[in-house]
C-alpha cells in the first residue's frame, strides 16, 4: 500500500471514533473501501493483541465482587454490569 502511517492510522481511527462509512474516507484521505476496511481490520487485531489478555477477558471473582458492590451503592443491587448504565458519570 503506497499511503503514509499518518493517512492509514487516520483513516482507521476516523471509522472507528466517528462511525463513518469505510467508504468515505475516500473524499478526504483517498483511501478506498477495501483498503479502509483492511487498516480496520489490522488495527483492531492490534489491539486484541496488545490489550486482550488485560481487558478483554471474563471478569474474575474479584471483578465481580467489586462491579456489584459499586452497583449496590448506586442503588441498584443484584446488577452486575449494564451497557445502559456503566458509564454514566456518578
Amino acid at each position: 500500500m503506497g499511503f503514509s502511517a499518518y493517512q492509514k492510522i487516520s483513516a482507521a481511527m476516523r471509522v472507528l471514533a466517528y462511525g463513518i462509512p469505510a467508504d468515505y474516507t475516500d473524499e478526504y484521505l483517498r483511501i478506498g473501501q477495501d483498503t479502509t476496511t483492511e487498516l480496520v481490520r489490522r488495527f483492531a487485531k492490534l489491539v486484541i493483541r496488545l490489550y486482550g489478555e488485560q481487558y478483554l477477558r471474563a471478569p474474575n471473582e474479584e471483578d465481580t465482587k467489586r462491579l456489584m458492590e459499586m452497583n449496590e451503592k448506586r442503588g441498584w443491587p443484584g446488577m452486575l454490569g449494564s451497557l445502559d448504565c456503566m458509564h454514566w458519570r456518578w
